[in-house]
């Protein structure tokens, strides 16, 4: 196989997401949900979740409930708002940005998290 068509079947990434609980326990999104916050690597939302102090392995661990979620994203936008100028900072606003509008647009949901 050649590196470009090896490549092509590499589907690493990850969205963000809003999750509900179901009546069996499983999670769940709404399913007329709207993302925008586009496909990012696993490299950026394990970046994104260690700089805010969660588990960076996503893979492994269960979404977050919402309101800590968020109120761990405000603790380090206010930590780090001297550094408004950066990719992370950015990527972390974003974050926290549609956590936001989750929460608003879909009250159901109660957790948060990349898949």
């Amino acid at each position: 196989m050649r590196f470009h068509e090896f490549k092509s079947e590499i589907n690493e990434g990850a969205d963000f997401y809003g999750y509900f609980k179901t009546k069996d326990g499983t999670y769940s999104y709404p399913k007329n949900m709207e993302f925008e916050i586009g496909h990012v690597s696993n490299v950026t939302a394990r970046s994104i979740l260690s700089s805010i102090g969660l588990d960076a392995d996503f893979e492994n661990t269960s979404p977050y409930p919402i309101d800590e979620f968020l109120q761990t994203t405000q603790k380090y936008l206010d930590t780090n708002a001297a550094n408004k100028d950066t990719v992370q900072y950015d990527n972390v606003e974003a974050v926290h940005q549609e956590a936001t509008r989750f929460k608003k647009e879909h009250p159901e949901i109660t957790h948060v998290g990349f898949n």
